[in-house]
């Protein structure tokens, strides 16, 4: 569908990847296409960037795309899951996470976004790089309260950071909330602190049902 939409035949169409396993597209008459796509639950999600824009660094191409179900494991409380995945956050999520009985107590929704928001974001940046598990995830920082990112304790100088929150209905089940995050590299240098933006459905971010994409699939790949 993202060939169609971009006017582009399937013989003019040509999957390469990285030295690290990341996949991206060549043509013969467009720019390249770099693309990340990703799953959870009953999401599917993916970010693309082309054009002039796109940062020329083949053949990466950085961009990064992570989505997640705001659910815990069967079982388990939400400190505990905090606590598995304590030396891939820093002191500072941790503290966002799980804060000081001083402060008021978070519900278990925000607590959970929270704590996939700053997932995703570590998720979509790695895979932005193209080395996913290679890379540290205790060097990325996201201050969820405050919508600012840290890699290595500084400003991430040239990334964009994008994070999206949606709604999945599934019949007799209750409505699944997921967040996810988009990184993009851009090259140019960053301010100081670099925050993340929010996005809504209606702009950049298109949402459809499995149903709805099918059969426009269909309708137009069979045309």
């Amino acid at each position: 569908m993202l060939l169609k939409e971009r006017h582009i035949p399937n013989d003019d169409m040509r999957f390469f990847k990285t030295q690290a396993g990341k996949p991206y597209i060549c043509t013969k008459l467009s720019s390249p296409i770099g693309y990340n796509i990703t799953h959870d639950n009953g999401v599917v999600a993916m970010a693309y960037s082309t054009g002039a824009d796109l940062y020329p660094d083949p053949p990466a191409y950085r961009v990064g795309v992570d989505v997640m179900l705001l659910q815990l494991p069967k079982r388990d409380t939400f400190s505990g899951f905090v606590n598995v995945f304590s030396d891939q956050l820093t002191e500072l999520e941790r503290n966002i996470l799980l804060p000081p009985a001083s402060e008021p107590p978070l519900s278990q929704r925000e607590q959970l976004r929270r704590f996939f928001l700053i997932w995703t974001l570590k998720e979509a940046y790695t895979k932005a790089l193209g080395l996913g598990l290679g890379f540290d995830f205790g060097r990325i920082e996201y201050d969820v309260p405050n919508d600012v990112v840290r890699i290595d304790g500084e400003a991430p100088r040239g990334w964009e950071f994008t994070r999206f929150e949606l709604q999945n209905a599934v019949k007799d089940r209750p409505i699944e909330d997921y967040v996810g995050v988009v990184a993009r590299y851009t090259g140019d240098d960053a301010p100081l602190e670099r925050r993340v933006q929010a996005a809504s459905t209606g702009g950049w971010l298109k949402v459809q049902d499995a149903k709805e994409f099918l059969s426009a699939a269909i309708r137009e790949l069979g045309s």
